[in-house]
């Protein structure tokens, strides 16, 4: 039975994969508009939540010498696309389905497994497409060694981005301001489940919620969602 939140899901899904509706929509909202892709935008960095938006956002500003103009943090493929017609640089991040479906249903209770594993695939799905105009940055490499991440951005696109120095000091600059911004959020509230980087708390929630995990319909939707992952790794390293 397909239920109204369901239905709601789907909506977004759907306008998330056609750039004419999503940036209709989107561009009402303004909190939206400086992160959607333009005219302007210099690069765009855009994954799956709970992939290392946040991290590979706040470090790639980071190491830049002057501003970059970022789109990011909408979760859409239509980003994506719009990027690629337009030979926008792109980074696309990319963490492995459970992962990260797991994280987001911590962070975000209302959705379901099985609703956040729909967005997974069509996220990737569409993505994927668009292999051949943008490079895919796993989140294992993206949180372990940005900096050679950020030199495939270059040498694809031939820009001259300033790569990220994964040194102990700039990581922790890094999730200083993670942290600093999501307090000045919440009224100087920490929130385990929210905040991205890792917690003990989300840690134990995302075990508690594996056995979800193992029912026929999810299983199914998990294959699918392992199946598009794969694709995006280079032919030489994909799993058999």
């Amino acid at each position: 039975m397909v239920t109204k939140a369901d239905a709601r899901v789907w909506a977004r899904r759907y306008v998330g994969r056609h750039p004419f509706l999503f940036y209709n929509f989107y561009r009402l909202k303004p909190t939206y508009r400086d992160l959607l892709v333009d005219r302007k935008t210099q690069i765009v960095i855009e994954g799956f939540p709970r992939s290392g938006n946040t991290f590979a956002v706040v470090a790639f500003q980071q190491a830049q010498r002057e501003h970059v103009r970022v789109a990011h943090h909408l979760h859409m493929p239509a980003q994506v696309v719009r990027a690629a017609r337009w030979g926008i640089p792109t980074l696309l991040l990319a963490r492995k389905p459970t992962d990260a479906v797991l994280s987001l249903v911590v962070r975000e209770p209302w959705v379901s497994i099985r609703q956040a594993l729909k967005h997974y695939i069509s996220f990737y799905e569409k993505a994927a497409e668009y292999r051949d105009s943008l490079v895919v940055g796993f989140f294992e490499e993206v949180t372990r060694d940005y900096g050679v991440v950020l030199e495939r951005v270059n040498a694809k696109f031939g820009t001259g981005f300033s790569p990220f120095v994964h040194s102990e000091e700039n990581v922790k600059c890094v999730f200083d301001h993670i942290e600093e911004v999501h307090r000045a959020r919440r009224g100087g509230r920490l929130d385990e489940k929210v905040i991205t980087h890792p917690s003990a708390v989300k840690a134990g929630l995302k075990d508690a919620l594996k056995k979800e995990l193992e029912a026929p319909e999810v299983r199914k939707l998990t294959a699918r969602a392992e199946a598009v992952y794969e694709s995006l790794r280079p032919m030489e390293s994909r799993v058999c």
